[in-house]
């Protein structure tokens, strides 16, 4: 009974009281970075996750675009042209000579630009050629480029950059009203540089991209490379390309 007239008694109370207060929010706090750490961990797994599911439907879209234009260019080469040529070899009347010849070379041209042939053993300038060749007659082609280092490119790199120019090129023959397209293609050790310009109508920002444009930004990121369409002076629009190569 003595301890309780001990004044020190209430003191050594309340700092018992507070200790085990403190020892408890100690074990709250703890507890609370816990669960936050745990839910924060969750929330990136599925950020994770889906990040990871994207991807996979990105690489599935342009395998599905691949092995369609593959298909389709077996197709065309294998039954079309076979058929025009048999027709040619039947054929009598002199006048339908210069069409089926025509008729021949389209249908190996639109099999070339639905897959390129010697894909592997071709540089990208070549493919470029490819590419822009069948255009001299509708522009003033100004293309250069430098390849040092064009050895040992991936496959995927190449069709993706390859497809990339098409869309560029396709968007400037609808849209642009250009008389002239400049091309520069630059490989180097460590990056890919490509730019395209023309002397059309100009960039013009539009929201709701078309399909190219879609395809464009799809291989782009694949590739995870950087790409963007720009004004171009004194007139037209100017599109960047840059892929920084692995090791």
């Amino acid at each position: 009974m003595e301890d309780w007239k001990n004044p020190l008694t209430p003191i050594w109370w309340i700092a018992g009281t507070l200790f085990l207060f403190s020892l408890l929010l100690f074990f709250i706090i703890v507890l609370t970075k816990k669960y936050v750490k745990r839910i924060k961990r969750e929330e990136q797994q599925k950020v994770n996750l889906k990040i990871k599911h994207n991807e996979e439907l990105l690489q599935n879209s342009i395998d599905i675009q691949e092995k369609e234009r593959t298909r389709i260019a077996a197709d065309v080469h294998d039954e079309l042209i076979g058929q025009l040529r048999r027709i040619q070899l039947m054929n009598t009347d002199e006048t339908l000579k210069i069409p089926l010849k025509n008729s021949i070379e389209t249908a190996r041209r639109i099999s070339h630009d639905l897959t390129p042939p010697l894909l592997n053993e071709s540089s990208l300038s070549q493919l470029f050629y490819g590419v822009l060749t069948p255009m001299k007659n509708t522009f003033k082609i100004d293309f250069y480029a430098s390849e040092k280092h064009d050895v040992n490119i991936p496959e995927k790199v190449k069709i993706n950059i390859y497809r990339i120019l098409q869309e560029v090129i396709t968007n400037i023959e609808k849209h642009a009203e250009a008389s002239q397209i400049f091309i520069r293609l630059k490989v180097a050790k460590q990056f890919i540089f490509l730019s395209v310009k023309d002397d059309g109508l100009g960039f013009v920002e539009n929201k709701n991209k078309g399909l190219g444009m879609k395809n464009i930004s799809l291989r782009t990121k694949q590739l995870n490379a950087e790409s963007r369409f720009t004004k171009n002076y004194p007139k037209g629009t100017k599109f960047i390309f840059f892929y920084k190569k692995n090791g």
